[in-house]
C-alpha cells in the first residue's frame, strides 16, 4: 500500500470517488470501478478530518508566526504532546 500523506493525494482520491459515483450510475460501467454511497460517504468522513487536522496545524503554525516567543509556544506544544519530540 502506498503512502499518500499530503493534501494533494487527499484531493485526488476524492475526485476519484466522485468519478465513481458517477459510473455508479452507468449501466455499461465495470463493477470494480463502481463505488456505492455509503462508502464514499465514509471516505469523505475520513477526508474531512484530515482536513481538519491540517487547518489545526495551519493555525498552530500561524500562532508561532505571531509569537513573540515562538520558541516557548514550540516547547508546550511539545510538552502537551501536540508535536512530537525530536527524539521520537
Amino acid at each position: 500500500m502506498s503512502k499518500n500523506n499530503d493534501l494533494t493525494a487527499l484531493r485526488n482520491h476524492l475526485f476519484e470517488v466522485i468519478e465513481r459515483l458517477q459510473l455508479s450510475n452507468d449501466p455499461d460501467a465495470d463493477e470494480k470501478e463502481k463505488i456505492d454511497i455509503q462508502t464514499a460517504k465514509a471516505i469523505t468522513n475520513a477526508a474531512q478530518v484530515i482536513v481538519n487536522s491540517a487547518k489545526i496545524e495551519i493555525d498552530f503554525l500561524k500562532l508561532i508566526a505571531n509569537s513573540d516567543n515562538p520558541d516557548g509556544v514550540r516547547l508546550a506544544a511539545e510538552k502537551t504532546r501536540f508535536l512530537s519530540q525530536k527524539n521520537d
